[in-house]
């Protein structure tokens, strides 16, 4: 029970008057570092730890964003980033993991003919043995039509797609799920490689989701002087989703070769949402809630070694509903993530005892 809740006592820190300050280093000291004084709390056989090492790893990750807006005719009109790589740093110790990447200017452009797309992500979170907590906040600015023949008849292949410098959107996602293998299986090694999975085993998991995503330009939404019409007013120029969902599935992990794996994860999410539409002018035009649907996908694999580990992920989410039963809109991110990192050995622990 205490393994399971000490991300708590932080919060019980603050709350209670009666600790005294000794008292609360010593909490905050346990919350970090662990219970010193207890044995390991999983199973060594199947797990190797190596959270007191401080982990620095350089990362790439690619970045994909589509919005989707539904026709009148029943037919879709996609827009999409055309993302370049993103290059940045994490770092993680014990249960703490931070991550920062953008694009940098200069360093690849996958296709010039769909115009350029700024990108950047920031994450980090609590991954127990236990309780997985994880947030982001991700960005991108500049979108093209996937299908510009849908607008442009004249349209020929190679030519470059109708492009939206002005169109950006703004997510952000945070999830909490408890694994309920917390012996055997380690969801700290199938992510971060903080430890290494040197047995195959696997969780059953559940939890919630929380997702915000906000898309915006500076004129309207919809391609302007086209004749196509849309189930949405084609003066909106700004749509607003906030998506809350009960969520559960399953994640394993295949340990091979004494330090390779290979890890799958799928967890659907079932809930409700609310989705606001924004006219260029005068404000909100549509409000409504609905049911809401989620997809969180997963698979990585790498190395994992005493010193060195490398390895390469690709994860997918995935949503979708609609405002008023007619106006569809579909949000998805896919990235491809490879990062290999270095541990630094001998680390103190963090916030040792100190005197007054």
């Amino acid at each position: 029970m205490y393994r399971s809740c000490r991300h708590l006592l932080l919060v019980i820190a603050f709350l209670s008057p009666l600790v005294t300050p000794a008292q609360f280093r010593d909490r905050l000291f346990r919350l970090l570092n662990g219970d010193s004084t207890k044995g390991p709390d999983h199973d060594t056989a199947y797990v190797r730890s190596y959270r007191d090492d401080l982990v620095i790893s350089p990362v790439m990750v690619h970045q994909g964003s589509s919005l989707t807006l539904a026709r009148s005719t029943g037919e879709d009109l996609r827009y999409a980033t055309n993302t370049p790589v993103q290059y940045g740093l994490a770092l993680d110790y014990k249960w703490l993991g931070i991550e920062y990447t953008a694009t940098i200017a200069g360093l690849g452009q996958p296709d010039g003919a769909k115009g350029p797309t700024e990108t950047s992500g920031l994450g980090f979170g609590y991954t127990g043995r236990r309780w997985w907590f994880r947030n982001s906040f991700r960005w991108s600015k500049g979108y093209h039509l996937e299908d510009p023949g849908a607008v442009d008849p004249g349209w020929v292949q190679g030519s470059p797609h109708p492009h939206r410098d002005d169109m950006e959107s703004l997510t952000y996602m945070a999830s909490l799920n408890h694994g309920f293998n917390a012996e055997r299986y380690s969801h700290t090694a199938a992510l971060w490689q903080m430890e290494r999975q040197q047995r195959s085993a696997g969780s059953w998991t559940a939890g919630g989701t929380f997702w915000y995503t906000r898309n915006a330009a500076d004129g309207a939404l919809a391609p302007p002087n086209t004749g196509i019409t849309f189930n949405a007013p084609t003066s909106v120029g700004a749509v607003r989703r906030m998506i809350w969902c009960v969520t559960g599935g399953y994640t394993h992990t295949f340990a091979f070769w004494k330090h390779g794996f290979l890890n799958m994860m799928l967890v659907p999410g079932l809930g409700a949402q609310q989705q606001r539409l924004f006219d260029v002018d005068d404000g909100t035009v549509a409000t409504g809630w609905d049911v809401a649907t989620t997809l969180e996908f997963r698979m990585g694999a790498g190395y994992v070694g005493d010193r060195w580990y490398a390895a390469l992920s690709v994860f997918s989410y995935q949503s979708a509903g609609s405002v008023e039963q007619e106006v569809i809109l579909n949000n998805g991110f896919t990235s491809a993530r490879f990062a290999a990192g270095y541990r630094i050995k001998g680390m103190r622990p963090l916030l040792p005892a100190l005197s007054l």
